[in-house]
């Protein structure tokens, strides 16, 4: 069976810790290795659970983002499997409500499996490509937030009225955090 190629996400991750180790490079001591996050989109959100789950390196993440990822059933009859109650880091999924590789039903199915808890929601309007641009605000937020401690940020999720709970560009929004 095949299995999602993880190889560019760790090989990525191992340059840039090398890079991080070399005084001649520009990312000399720049890379907080205690707050990586890690992000995708369709089958780069099938990646971030792989990369997360079972890539050497992925004790290094901190949080996740994955953008409409393929809806889990339909990843498995393709050969992308993943496991996503292996998340060991709060993952933010965002997708569109229809057109989308994943069902509404599918994101549920999602964040119920995952042990580390999760932020959903669906944006009604917009189909799979342009999922990968419409939520900037959202995975800034939750990057400043997870990565930086920015309580701000955190606001967007957290808190007594979370602004993603509220927004009308949104439906089906759900934060299920430990």
């Amino acid at each position: 069976m095949f299995s999602f190629n993880r190889g560019g996400v760790e090989a990525t991750l191992v340059w840039l810790l090398e890079q991080n180790s070399d005084p001649n490079s520009v990312f000399y001591q720049k890379v907080d290795t205690g707050r990586v996050g890690i992000s995708g989109h369709s089958q780069g959100g099938v990646a971030v659970f792989n990369a997360v789950s079972e890539q050497p390196h992925g004790g290094l993440y901190t949080c996740a983002v994955s953008l409409s990822p393929t809806e889990w059933a339909l990843a498995m009859a393709i050969g992308l499997e993943y496991d996503p109650g292996k998340m060991a880091v709060p993952t933010l999924i965002l997708a569109a409500a229809e057109n989308d590789v994943i069902s509404p039903d599918g994101v549920k199915e999602l964040a119920d499996a995952i042990p580390a808890g999760t932020v959903t929601a669906l944006r009604p309007g917009m189909d799979h490509g342009r999922m990968l641009y419409s939520a900037d605000g959202y995975v800034t937020a939750w990057f400043m937030w997870q990565l930086q401690g920015d309580q701000e940020a955190a606001k967007a999720f957290v808190g007594e009225s979370p602004e993603l709970l509220g927004n009308t560009l949104y439906q089906d929004a759900a934060v299920s955090l430990e």
